[in-house]
């Protein structure tokens, strides 16, 4: 049993760390095409940016020279060499310095952070990236030197910043995007493939979960079917070998000339087989209910008649003192069951009432008629059963988890209640279990009245 334990405790950790592993890589998966995506943002603003800012200065010239009926005269201050005109980026800069210069010293209009904005959200939307911007001009140290009116309503969990583009010629004063929560543009861009991945790993630790559930429940039944069998071979031991010592007595004829020993002889060896009976059709029982090949014999049943002797059987029997009482009127409505197997199921209730119990016990059997049904109720002041364990209590090999309350070991498989519950839901019938750990057990019978009574 330790053995089982162990394993089970190892295949839980396992699982566990498996679960976190796959959790962990697909994590750092996502982390890592998150920062592709924010560099490949960074660089697309970058490319972009320069020449927004150029469209800008354009279009306030534009705006400017239309007011003014004027045409713009381009007279570069300073000197440039061709070499680094030559390059795109120098011959950019260049103009757009020169632009804003112009703009800035003969009309007196700055750069529209405003417009600038605008005009870089619809470049970048046209490269796919959706992004939210604040536009600013820093000086040459990044210092802030003037913000769009809402940048200070804006929050931010990451922000990633162009190149300073420089709209002076000292290049003391230059134009700067912030592109807030570049995030966000991952997660647009991945939304559905983040949505599959979740997805994915929700199924997967489902697999997991599940197959750790099938491997833990068959090391279970494993083990339960150890422990049965031995229990089992345990338990038909005694009533074989009182049977095999009974049987060696008798056929040596020491009995003979006492008739009355040699009844009592006789008396051991019908109820030792008995017994055995009793255990072997138990289990058939189950098996065929299993196999759905068991084959009832439904008829109508004298319930008084059958409690009367079930209470005589178990009295003569009984080895502790029992009390029964019995309340089941006469005028209860016709029902059909198989009248063997139902006896074998309130049998199995009351013999378990008698296990779990002290030395003095009461049990009373009752019926009566509810909706439709009628109610067969074993109830006893015995042990009880624990509230965890009566959710489980009608499967095979379960038991009531109430043996320690004796020093010798109580009896039995487990299968008592997994056969009541197989033999009245074969009748079309109902169990319901009432108990209080310490106080009472009591279990009910439903089983269908016929059409015609109920009409």
């Amino acid at each position: 049993m330790t053995t089982y334990i162990m394993k089970g405790r190892y295949i839980k950790i396992l699982t566990a760390l498996g679960l976190v592993a796959i959790v962990a890589i697909q994590s750092l998966w996502l982390v890592n095409t998150c920062r592709l995506i924010e560099v490949q943002v960074g660089l697309t603003s970058n490319r972009l940016f320069p020449k927004v800012v150029l469209d800008e200065a354009v279009m306030r010239l534009d705006s400017l020279t239309e007011q003014a009926d004027s045409t713009i005269t381009l007279h570069p201050q300073g000197s440039y060499d061709s070499g680094w005109l030559a390059q795109e980026g120098n011959v950019l800069d260049f103009i757009i310095t020169y632009l804003d210069h112009y703009a800035d010293s003969v009309y007196h209009s700055p750069v529209n952070l405003e417009v600038l904005d605008s005009l870089f959200t619809e470049a970048l939307a046209k490269e796919d990236y959706h992004a939210e911007l604040v536009c600013q001009v820093i000086d040459s140290l990044g210092n802030v030197l003037q913000k769009e009116a809402y940048a200070q309503t804006v929050s931010s969990f990451r922000t990633i910043e162009t190149k300073p583009v420089f709209i002076n010629n000292e290049h003391t004063r230059a134009v700067q995007a912030i592109i807030v929560n570049p995030y966000w543009i991952a997660f647009r861009q991945m939304g559905f493939l983040l949505i599959a991945t979740v997805l994915l790993i929700f199924f997967v630790a489902g697999c997991i979960v599940y197959q750790v559930k099938i491997i833990i429940r068959q090391n279970k039944i494993a083990r339960l079917r150890q422990d049965f069998t031995y229990a089992m071979i345990h338990d038909m031991k005694t009533p074989i070998s009182t049977i095999s010592m009974a049987g060696h007595t008798l056929e040596s004829g020491i009995l003979d000339s006492k008739p009355a020993l040699r009844k009592q002889y006789f008396s051991i060896l019908n109820e030792e087989s008995a017994h055995l009976l009793n255990l072997s059709e138990k289990i058939l029982t189950i098996a065929k209910l299993e196999q759905s090949r068991l084959k009832l014999v439904k008829g109508e049943v004298d319930l008084p008649k059958l409690f009367g002797e079930l209470v005589n059987k178990f009295q003569v029997k009984a080895e502790k003192r029992v009390v029964f009482e019995v309340d089941c009127p006469s005028s209860l409505p016709l029902f059909l069951a198989d009248e063997e197997y139902l006896k074998e199921a309130i049998s199995n209730l009351i013999d378990n009432s008698m296990k779990y119990s002290n030395e003095e016990v009461c049990i009373r059997l009752s019926a009566e008629a509810r909706d439709g049904y009628i109610s067969i109720k074993v109830w006893d002041n015995g042990w009880g059963i624990p509230l965890k364990q009566q959710k489980r209590i009608f499967e095979k090999f379960q038991r009531g988890g109430m043996e320690y309350r004796k020093e010798k070991k109580v009896s039995g498989f487990g299968l008592g209640l997994n056969y009541v519950y197989r033999v009245i839901t074969a009748m079309d019938g109902q169990v319901e279990v009432n108990s209080v750990e310490g106080e009472y057990s009591e279990f009910i019978l439903l089983l269908p009245v016929r059409e015609e009574e109920k009409a």
